[in-house]
């Protein structure tokens, strides 16, 4: 096909799983579900898909080499053939940034300009379940203190870190030459380094569902995730705690932004071979010192059912690790909002972390996602979506303040719910409005929630 001026390309996908590797190295291309009603369900354990699904899978991790394995690094036909044949491979992986674009041996690895991706699930089974291209490999680990791996089709064993199996595998990785990246209700399914970004990356998320546990989004990119669901993708083990961040900005300008995410876990049965859901976790860790920043804004955190758990907020009270790195004034948080009966745990955080009071950053940065985006020729992928970049509490259909003891809310545009939650919790008012309305608060610290449809957006508000 000829492109001369990188004409947009759509790929229309029938459901189904694919269990291959691919790079994209071209501009302006687009995989879509060709659904009529597209889904990114997990079933069966997260062994299967929902069958208006479109999976792009594969199964390398670090760690082992694979008879399977190409000099590009990449799964091959004729050398599973021949090293089947001679009984051995002489090729060793390459991990991390290594040979053949690997990226953590990233199931799809994207090197282009304007690459968007719409209900597409991107996984890598390694951490997951044996595949059925796995099941026909032979997996050997490098050195004799790795686990030898189940062979048998569909095992889910290896979701268990107590007996040493889950290792770095990437589902989806940016390369340094990414830019313009959108994912659009995608899901990324992994446990450890699922979604990698280089520094100098920048892409969009809308809506679905990020899965992984130790450090699963990681590297330099800038990235906004915007309503997505943040799943802590952990085994029932009680010492697999998830990470969800290790930003690693060093010369980019701005880091992750999680705007209005839900962190929640993954559902046990369905999505997981485990039985509970996830364990309490933390927002991340920095992997570069001092320059990493990762943002979150009116973020909503599920409640956890783990043994000895039971309704703790999924993320520990200090929120935040210099396990990895060191430390970082630019982990931030604003208006988080934990659904566990009677928590809050924002006084409780690190005292190297920054949680703020206004939605405006150290550097004077306003919290919205076109500060995050806009690099140096203005980006604006969500500006289809309806969505404002002007002025700081922004929101499509209404905006929240706290003045005088009294809460305002303005824009109204179309039927809004309206709730406000005390600090423990609880809720204290309910009521729909169509029009701009004031109402009485105390002096206090108060959680109003705005939802319109299926959109909802969370103000942390000070009354006095």
């Amino acid at each position: 096909m000829e492109r001369p001026n990188d004409e947009p390309v759509s790929v229309l996908i029938d459901p189904g799983n694919y269990e291959e590797m691919l790079v994209i190295r071209s501009n302006n291309i687009k995989l879509l579900n060709a659904s009529s009603n597209p889904s990114i369900a997990l079933l069966n354990q997260g062994i299967s898909i929902d069958n208006e699904a479109v999976r792009i899978t594969s199964y390398y991790g670090q760690k082992y080499n694979f008879f399977s394995q190409g000099t590009d690094n990449k799964w091959s036909a004729e050398a599973l053939a021949v090293n089947l044949e001679n009984g051995y491979t002489d090729y060793v992986n390459q991990e991390g940034t290594g040979g053949g674009s690997s990226y953590w041996n990233a199931t799809v690895v994207v090197n282009a300009k304007d690459f968007i991706a719409k209900d597409i699930i991107f996984e890598n089974s390694f951490n997951q379940y044996i595949s059925f291209k796995e099941s026909q490999d032979v997996v050997m680990p490098k050195v004799a203190s790795e686990p030898i791996r189940p062979t048998d089709f569909a095992n889910t064993d290896v979701q268990d870190r107590s007996q040493g199996y889950v290792t770095q595998a990437a589902a989806l990785a940016l390369a340094p030459g990414a830019d313009r990246v959108f994912l659009n209700n995608c899901r990324v399914v992994g446990r450890q380094d699922s979604f990698y970004g280089a520094q100098g990356a920048r892409v969009a998320l809308y809506q679905g569902a990020i899965m992984g546990a130790v450090d699963y989004i990681f590297g330099g990119m800038t990235a906004v995730f915007y309503q997505s669901d943040l799943i802590l993708n952990t085994s029932d083990h009680g010492s697999d705690v998830a990470y969800i961040t290790a930003a690693q900005q060093t010369t980019s300008p701005r880091g992750y932004l999680m705007y209005e995410c839900h962190v929640k876990s993954p559902v046990p049965g369905v999505e997981t071979a485990s039985a509970f859901s996830s364990k309490p976790g933390l927002f991340g860790r920095p992997w570069a010192p001092n320059t990493s920043e990762v943002v979150f804004y009116n973020t909503i955190i599920d409640e956890s059912d783990f043994p000895g758990q039971e309704g703790l907020s999924l993320i520990l009270p200090q929120g935040w690790s210099s396990s990895l790195g060191g430390q970082s004034t630019k982990m931030y948080e604003y208006g988080t909002l934990e659904n566990a009966t009677g928590i809050d745990n924002s006084g409780s955080r690190v005292n190297w972390a920054t949680t703020l009071v206004t939605p405006t950053l150290l550097d004077g940065t306003i919290i919205n996602t076109f500060n995050f985006t806009k690099g140096l020729d203005d980006w604006d992928p969500f500006s289809d979506l309806v969505l404002s970049n002007a002025e700081p509490n922004f929101n499509a259909f209404a905006n929240a303040a706290a003045y005088n003891q009294m809460i305002h809310v303005t824009n109204i545009k179309a039927q809004t719910s309206i709730q406000v939650f005390g600090i423990t919790g609880s809720l204290i008012q309910e009521f729909e409005t169509q029009n701009d309305i004031s109402f009485g608060i105390p002096n206090g610290i108060w959680f109003v929630k705005l939802i319109v449809s299926d959109q909802f957006k969370v103000f942390k508000l000070i009354s006095n």
